[in-house]
């Protein structure tokens, strides 16, 4: 073989055992997937946060009017999502060894590629919880400013020409 690979060495073959019977990983550290994002690519992620947010709306709407309770909810999403997504860096899985000590959530998502199926979802939640929020309260006592404010801010921090950027030095360290 010109590769300079032999049958016996890929990662099938015998010789490529570890002490405890496992195939070992032919992959480097590099190459593995990041344990912090790749959830969000599973089947039925999507539709778990769905219904999350679906269950948010209905114990709001215990408290208030249906109407509103989409724009409490918008609100409290857009607070959640913004400090989860787009604030707090790094991952919680010690095997990271600290190779995403400088990312925020957004950033290591889909591993950093822009446009993805993934990243085109979580643009579109904040636009259909202030799409509900507006349509579905009365406008004379409903926060239209605030909700445009929520919307706006997500839809920025999401935007490709804002990756890895720190707007006045905010969370650069």
């Amino acid at each position: 073989m010109s590769s300079g690979t032999s049958p016996s060495t890929g990662p099938a073959s015998p010789y490529n055992k570890n002490k405890l019977g496992g195939t070992k990983s032919t992959k480097s550290f590099s190459e593995t997937t990041n344990k912090n994002v790749e959830w969000i690519s599973y089947p039925g992620a999507w539709a778990f946060y769905i219904g999350l947010i679906f269950l948010g709306w209905l114990v709001l709407s215990l408290f208030t009017r249906p109407g509103m309770a989409w724009t409490y909810l918008h609100l409290a999403h857009g607070v959640v999502t913004y400090i989860m997504l787009h604030h707090i860096k790094g991952s919680p899985v010690g095997q990271d060894q600290g190779k995403y000590d400088l990312q925020t959530f957004w950033e290591q998502l889909d591993g950093g590629v822009q446009h993805t199926a993934n990243r085109k979802f979580f643009t579109a939640v904040p636009f259909a919880l202030f799409l509900l929020a507006t349509w579905g309260s009365d406008y004379r006592k409903q926060p239209l400013g605030l909700n445009l404010a929520v919307l706006i801010l997500l839809t920025l921090a999401k935007l490709p020409a804002f990756h890895k950027v720190r707007i006045f030095g905010i969370n650069r360290y």
